[in-house]
């Protein structure tokens, strides 16, 4: 099975197969959650061959293409040089290898139905669409203007190199195709460029101007990104994982008013999610401060003021996940945004007071201390309430809703050791962590900015967390937590990543710690590679699965963060230099959002999961928080003196 190759900036971006070629049927050009090209295919009426791809930068790639060998030869060769910034810019230059002259036709063929992003990922609808395209000298535009919702798309094809003749044109009303050709004749050895210029906005004047534009783009994006982020020194092994991850990163940030994010990852997540935006720059503090202030502010700015059962939103309470797409307008989903999340809320505290402590900016602190507070006011009216941990419940939600509402997200994400599934309210062990570090580091905060009687109520609210934490989640027979308690108090004994978390957060008391960091280890848990998200003991370890048996990078990121934190530094390098291992053996230096939970010994290279999105933010930022750990320093430096 080919594998997914994008070339991406921020939540544009262009897929295709892992040779460069549209093949598969969630190709082609998105922007903003909307496929606006399902066709973008270049082709000679010989078959072409893909010789090499080369990743050149972020948001720059370099195809190689030839014609079929002939009597040890070939008579075409043709590259294809893309940038993506605000759109798709390509250079496309066909060359005559042979001492002949020669006539061909390069013919490119484009189509759309302005898909929503969840209609490509398989979501059933009945949308009914009339897209229309027009011509002009130098290319085709499409578009797309619903009666019955504001929301108009449009796109634009501009070619600098095809005939005067305007292209063939096909509408059946649901979409439109087009197709452009240029008849090409080439001397011995001649060559022949094209320009292609695809903007979702309005048409360029000079398709060959605005490539040359993209490429000085992109280019100045990456130097001011290298200038802006110094990698941290490290031993050789870790040196290209490392500058993979620094590549990644800026492939993925999305560029706001608030300020730059991380988007959670492509081809699904190119947007703005809660729990993966603010994890990703937590982990990439000692790259750059300046992501993790914008995630902060635009958070902030999307803060939920209401009671919205629809969206799942209350006030006080982060964001899960915004879209930009038909669906949403149409509320057809919930994403506009959706609040689906119960920790979201807690890591936002988190990141906030962590910033602030990593930078010494007082000023930062003081904007974002109300809304910290509302977050931490959500903690203690809506995450607990009359309970006794922060909760969800299984059975509540509007269409289009998680059910699992922890990190493990997936439908069967959580289970009992016998597989079967909870029901009604759901304590999961790292958001009462996650709670408690919010927790305390929001007294602290209170404190900085003058609300001492605040400071004192949430030292006492952590406090009390941690001791029921303890009682009710410890498992005496595994020396492990649960993965959760129910709301009737029930434990699910299943042994997963989970309670590493709670290393992270500080929630373990100094005299557990040991032994959750040995269970983390056991050969049933670690791979190798990396810890497996369910023990291969379970009745439902799959290795291929989810989150029942797979390994996610971010995962194993905060419990080495976490094995550091109580002096385990020997366990916490154990698992960053199995993580560094898993990519260099894929042979990108890249880490996957996950992989098979395969034993280390079985494999020479970590076994895909085939849906996994790459590049990814928290996978990207692993190393960064995992180098962290095995360097002994888990928790931010002290604040910065005058």
């Amino acid at each position: 099975m080919k594998t997914d190759s994008t070339v991406v900036t921020g939540s544009t971006f262009l897929v295709t197969d892992e040779d460069g070629q549209p093949s598969r049927d969630h190709d082609g050009f998105y922007h903003r959650d909307v496929r606006h090209l399902d066709c973008y295919d270049l082709s000679l009426p010989t078959d072409l061959d893909a010789l090499e791809v080369v990743d050149v930068r972020p948001g720059e790639r370099l195809l190689h293409l030839g014609s079929p060998l002939e009597t040890g030869a070939r008579r075409y060769h043709v590259a294809r040089h893309q940038f993506v910034t605000d759109g798709l810019y390509e250079r496309i230059t066909v060359s005559n290898l042979t001492d002949d002259r020669t006539e061909t036709t390069l013919t490119l063929s484009l189509g759309t139905r302005f898909d929503d992003l969840f209609e490509v990922r398989g979501m059933g609808t009945e949308m009914e669409r009339t897209v229309q395209a027009r011509t002009g000298d130098a290319g085709v535009t499409f578009s797309y203007d619903p009666d019955d919702v504001d929301f108009d798309r449009e796109v634009s094809v501009t070619v600098d190199g095809t005939t005067d003749a305007d292209p063939a044109v096909t509408t059946d009303g649901q979409r439109a195709d087009a197709t452009l050709t240029l008849p090409l004749t080439l001397a011995a050895g001649e060559h022949r460029d094209l320009s292609v210029a695809v903007t979702p906005t309005r048409p360029v004047s000079s398709a060959v101007d605005a490539v040359d534009k993209a490429r000085r783009d992109v280019r100045e994006r990456e130097h001011r990104w290298l200038e802006a982020t110094t990698l941290p020194d490290h031993d050789e092994s870790w040196q290209d994982v490392l500058a993979e991850s620094r590549e990644n990163l800026l492939e993925l940030r999305l560029d706001t008013e608030h300020g730059p994010l991380f988007s959670a990852g492509v081809p699904w997540f190119a947007t703005a999610f809660g729990r993966d935006s603010l994890i990703a720059a937590y982990q990439a503090l000692p790259l750059t401060t300046e992501v993790a202030k914008g995630t902060c502010r635009y958070l902030a700015a999307q803060q939920a003021t209401e009671v919205d059962p629809e969206r799942d939103a209350e006030p006080g309470k982060i964001l899960h996940e915004i879209r930009h797409g038909e669906l949403t307008a149409r509320e057809l989903v919930p994403h506009r945004p959706y609040f689906g999340t119960v920790d979201a809320t807690a890591l936002f505290v988190v990141l906030a007071h962590e910033t602030w402590r990593f930078t010494g900016d007082d000023e930062f602190a003081a904007d974002l201390w109300p809304h910290v507070d509302r977050g931490l006011t959500w903690l203690e009216e809506y995450g607990i309430g009359d309970g006794e941990f922060v909760t969800y419940d299984l059975e509540s939600g509007e269409s289009g809703s998680l059910r699992h509402q922890a990190w493990k997200d997936s439908g069967d994400g959580i289970l009992f050791p016998d597989g079967r599934h909870p029901s009604g309210d759901l304590a999961a062990a790292e958001v009462q962590g996650y709670a408690y570090d919010a927790m305390r580091r929001g007294a602290e905060l209170a404190d900085h900015v003058g609300a001492p009687n605040r400071a004192r109520e949430l030292e006492r609210a952590a406090d009390g967390l941690r001791t029921r934490f303890d009682d009710a989640f410890w498992l005496s027979e595994e020396s492990f937590y649960a993965v959760a308690v129910t709301g009737a108090g029930e434990q699910i004994p299943s042994v997963t990543t989970n309670p590493g978390h709670c290393l992270w957060s500080g929630i373990v008391p100094e005299t557990r710690a040991d032994s959750v960091v040995d269970r983390l280890l056991a050969p049933d848990m670690f791979t190798g590679w990396g810890i497996r998200t369910l023990s291969a003991d379970h009745d439902a370890y799959n290795p291929q699965s989810y989150h029942l048996g797979s390994v996610w990078p971010h995962d194993n990121s905060l419990c080495a963060l976490g094995m550091a934190r109580y002096d385990r530094e020997d366990a916490a390098r154990r698992v960053g230099e199995g993580l560094v291992a898993a990519a260099r053996a894929r042979g990108n230096d890249r880490l996957p959002e996950l992989f098979a939970g395969f034993d280390r010994d079985r494999t020479t290279v970590p076994v895909t999961y085939g849906e996994a999105c790459e590049p990814q933010a928290w996978a990207a930022a692993a190393p960064l928080a995992c180098l962290r750990a095995v360097d002994g320093d888990p928790v931010a430096p002290p604040l910065l003196v005058e």
